[in-house]
């Protein structure tokens, strides 16, 4: 199992890691061509989109990701599938009109023009297909597909960025042409793979849109938590301290995402390994292995720790340099966030989603007050701390969650 699960470990960090090159390349490029100002703007729509993203996916990769490795009828699973996508269209529209109907609301309340509300339920929809593909292929234990297919995105979005930002000098307007462009083409490409997989039939079974409705809806709730504390942090800064501050801080999670990075490569390569345990009841067998990551990541974040001074000499614009003093603080939320994620897969499996979304929206209401408090007292890094207080809290809820879950279990 070790040689298979680091074998997945490598080809997943591979191909994360390529795609995080877009994010770390275009980093001096978007710094070099864009003012302090707009790289912040560029961020709040960014984490924008994430947040319309759960309303549109209704967390269908979630349901899908689980319900593989219990649906041994491949028919049964297409039907599952196709299901899924059909109520992603139709949370699409709703969410479409509820944006459009308070559009310039949203607008002076985020500092954002109206026209970029208007299209983020868009820019959300355009993610659905490609990450229902990558989640197949990572269900079914296909780690050079999932490469291949991801790898392929990535170089087109860069493409598209760089020579709309670079060549054409179309800014912040020229990088989300160029991430949302290649969205649309692999949803394309990944309606044909679905299709030509016999992954897509014409049939609407009404008990799969129940379980899927019944797994999702809790785990919107879950993610908007998320979503708000990875977030949040930048309201918090845009409308006390201004943009400005939000393009400094961006830049540091940037270059302290690299824990993230490692971490969510090593759970897509744990993850179906670890379903199979369950399934098969091995509990010892997971619990070891749990243990052995949980170290992994100590040690890579102590690592990160010490590379990101080369981070900030050769890939970013001296003027974002300030932003130095947000990294220690966001590199132990990641920490904490790695070491939740392992605990998380848990509540997935056994679908405790509502318990799950229960304990992130406490969490992220917390977070709101501390990011509220902290910034008042210790200014802009005060948002940092919040992060790191918050993401401890979790891992140690999620952690006690699922000893209580294993035990219940383990008959």
């Amino acid at each position: 199992m070790l040689k298979k699960l680091g074998g997945n470990i490598v080809i997943y960090g591979t191909t994360n890691g390529i795609k995080s090159l877009v994010p770390f390349v275009m980093l001096p490029i978007l710094t070099a061509y864009l003012s302090v100002k707009d790289y912040g703007v560029l961020s709040l729509i960014e984490s924008s989109i994430l947040f319309v993203t759960p309303f549109v996916m209704l967390n269908i990769n979630g349901a899908i990701n689980v319900e593989y490795f219990k649906k041994s009828d491949k028919k049964e699973f297409a039907l599952y599938i196709t299901n899924a996508l059909i109520l992603t269209v139709i949370a699409f529209i709703v969410v479409s009109i509820v944006i459009y109907l308070f559009s310039d609301y949203l607008s002076n309340l985020l500092n954002l023009d109206s026209i970029w509300i208007k299209i983020l339920p868009i820019f959300a929809f355009l993610r659905v297909v490609p990450l229902v593909v990558l989640i197949i292929y990572q269900a079914s234990s296909k780690p050079i597909s999932y490469a291949k297919f991801s790898i392929a995105q990535t170089i087109l979005d860069f493409s598209i960025s760089f020579y709309l930002v670079v060549l054409l000098s179309y800014g912040l307007v020229g990088r989300l042409l160029g991430a949302y462009g290649s969205f649309l083409l692999f949803s394309i490409l990944g309606l044909y793979i679905l299709y030509k997989n016999n992954y897509v039939v014409s049939k609407i079974v009404l008990k799969y849109s129940r379980d899927i409705l019944s797994f999702g809806v809790p785990l919107i709730a879950h993610s908007i938590g998320g979503i708000i504390l990875a977030l949040s942090d930048r309201y918090f800064l845009s409308y006390y301290i201004g943009n400005s501050s939000v393009g400094l801080y961006s830049v540091a999670y940037q270059a302290s995402a690299v824990m993230l990075l490692i971490s969510t490569s090593v759970n897509q390569a744990w993850s179906p390994m670890f379903y199979k345990l369950l399934q098969n009841r091995d509990f010892s067998k997971a619990n070891k292995m749990i243990h052995l990551l949980f170290a992994l990541f100590i040690i890579t974040a102590i690592s990160v720790y010490f590379i990101e001074p080369i981070l900030y000499k050769y890939l970013i614009d001296a003027k974002f340099y300030n932003s130095k003093v947000f990294l220690l603080w966001l590199l132990l939320g990641f920490l904490f966030q790695s070491l939740y994620f392992l605990y998380t897969n848990y509540l997935f499996f056994y679908k405790k989603t509502k318990l799950l979304s229960f304990v992130t929206i406490s969490g992220a209401v917390l977070n709101l007050i501390l990011n509220y408090i902290l910034i008042k007292i210790y200014g802009a890094v005060g948002v940092a701390y919040a992060t790191a207080i918050t993401w401890f809290l979790y891992f140690l809820t999620v952690y006690f969650v699922s000893k209580f879950i294993q035990k219940s279990y383990d008959v």
